[in-house]
């Protein structure tokens, strides 16, 4: 029988790109939310959790519009909402969250 090996954060990291938007959720805590290029270089975040195991790798959504502030509009909505906005009023980020 063949054992799968686990996958850690810094195996995910091999993937990500420097303009890639990273969220590391531990214990149910966001612990960590930044564009993957400062994470390169956080070393500190890198000894903290980059041998730890991944449970969860997924890619998720959240659509805002663009003028939320103007508007008074809720700000960054979670990602399992669906907006009720004109196409055209809104934008999209993609968070890559990663689960220990």
């Amino acid at each position: 029988m063949r054992r799968c090996s686990r996958m850690t954060v810094k195996d995910v990291m091999t993937l990500l790109e420097s303009p890639d938007r990273v969220r590391v959720i531990k214990d149910g805590e966001e612990i960590y939310n930044q564009y993957f290029a400062n994470m390169e270089v956080d070393k500190d975040i890198v000894a903290q959790i980059g041998d730890a195991e991944v449970k969860r790798f997924r890619a998720i959504p959240e659509i805002t519009h663009r003028k939320y502030k103007e508007r008074g509009l809720i700000a960054p909505m979670k990602p399992e909402e669906t907006p009720d906005y004109s196409f055209r009023d809104l934008q999209l980020c993609i968070y890559h969250t990663i689960t220990i």
